[in-house]
């Protein structure tokens, strides 16, 4: 995204972020350069070989018990997906599309390695008209919904690029195994954001959107599929590259593995189902 005049502290931007943050405490996107224990800024992702990006993986392979290269890199790559939430909570929610490439955005990373929230140094993003936030100096505008999600695509892609390729040199993980769980990620923020929670299938053409093209990203997106038990319905997936998790000692293989098959998967996915219903059916006092 390209850069735009600086305006107010209070562009529409920060103030999405803290619309989406009243809605849930959990999607909080601090608008600033923050700096202390666990943050890392944007640009120190593109070197895996040195620095805070470095000291981190092998934090991770530590905490894993796993001197994988490999394996630690799948294991980031898992961690910094849920952090594409940033982008997709906005666009989603609040119809609008954050600058989040990485000289604009830095991470932090708990203790325990995982990730915990994100920021953005400017608030400033894109629209699509017609919208009255378009004429705010950090606000760009796009012709429609559908370029919007373009513009979605491209920031997603350009904040990943650059830790994808740091990732295989110093590991040689696989880039698309890396595309692979990334995209797994920015799907999975699709479903557990979609405006019907029991039924899911109304944002499938927007993950079909988000992923048509003719790149790596396409080629690696997840492969979807509908449970159904009772009255809801969700979208599963089948991830276009293994997470390696299994490799640990205290790993397994995941439901949404490509290596466990389809019918491991849809029987995992309806015990889920069958869960989450139990758990609703105790928070309506009927448990």
């Amino acid at each position: 995204m390209a850069l735009l005049p600086s305006g107010p502290d209070s562009s529409p931007i920060a103030q999405a972020f803290q619309d989406l943050e009243a809605v849930n405490a959990g999607w909080k996107v601090e608008v600033g350069s923050p700096e202390g224990p666990g943050w890392i800024a944007g640009p120190h992702l593109r070197d895996a070989q040195h620095g805070p990006f470095n000291d981190l993986l092998r934090r991770i392979g530590a905490r894993d018990a796993c001197d994988d290269k490999r394996t630690i890199a799948a294991s980031f790559a898992l961690r910094f997906g849920w952090a594409s939430g940033m982008a997709i909570r906005p666009f989603l929610r609040s119809r609008c599309v954050p600058d989040v490439g990485l000289d604009n955005v830095s991470f932090k990373f708990t203790a325990s390695t995982f990730f915990e929230r994100a920021a953005v140094r400017v608030a400033r993003g894109a629209v699509a008209v017609p919208d009255a936030r378009a004429g705010h100096p950090r606000v760009a505008s796009v012709g429609d919904a559908a370029a919007l999600l373009r513009v979605l695509r491209h920031e997603l892609v350009m904040q990943s690029e650059p830790v994808v390729e740091a990732l295989h040199r110093w590991s040689g993980f696989a880039r698309r195994g890396t595309w692979g769980l990334l995209t797994s990620s920015w799907a999975s923020h699709f479903t557990s954001l979609s405006a019907d929670p029991d039924d899911q299938r109304a944002v499938r053409p927007l993950i079909d959107g988000l992923f048509a093209g003719n790149d790596i990203v396409a080629a690696m997106q997840p492969r979807l599929h509908e449970v159904t038990h009772g009255a809801a319905t969700h979208l599963f997936q089948r991830r276009a590259s293994c997470c390696r998790y299994y490799l640990l000692p205290q790993g397994e293989l995941c439901a949404s593995c490509p290596l466990v098959s389809d019918q491991d998967r849809l029987a995992r996915n309806l015990v889920w189902m069958q869960t989450l219903a139990r758990r609703q059916g105790s928070s309506d006092g009927h448990g």
